[in-house]
């Protein structure tokens, strides 16, 4: 296992400020970077910095104010970093939910984001 950059850290940081962190987001990517993700139904990645930002408000509720975000798991390869993550907050069935998220960097930023799902069995 690896650290995980400065940048993903404040990522992390930034996702359990919930709305005050999406200022902090909106800078933490390019300009024309992508996010896919499995929360909105939708199998299209959401392009560029307003509409990745919009994603995470969308998402995002009063309930969510107490989510914390443990990570388990960072590997550093180059560009891409995956990280291995479990978010607690009372707006998720069962109060916890896990997941993958795989970064890919370009001049420190994210310029890509695909976040996955573990799913029971």
């Amino acid at each position: 296992m690896s650290h995980a950059p400065i940048e993903i850290t404040n990522f992390f940081l930034a996702m359990q400020a919930g709305p005050p962190g999406l200022d902090m987001l909106r800078e933490m990517f390019t300009t024309d970077a992508t996010y896919s993700e499995p929360f909105s139904g939708s199998a299209d990645p959401h392009v560029g910095r307003d509409a990745i930002v919009a994603a995470f408000d969308t998402s995002r509720t009063d309930a969510f104010d107490d989510s914390v975000i443990h990570l388990s798991g960072v590997e550093v390869a180059g560009e891409r970093i995956t990280v291995k993550w479990t978010c607690y907050s009372k707006a998720i069935p069962g109060g916890q939910g896990s997941g993958t998220n795989v970064f890919e960097m370009r001049d420190g930023k994210i310029a890509s984001l695909t976040t996955t799902l573990d799913m029971a069995d």
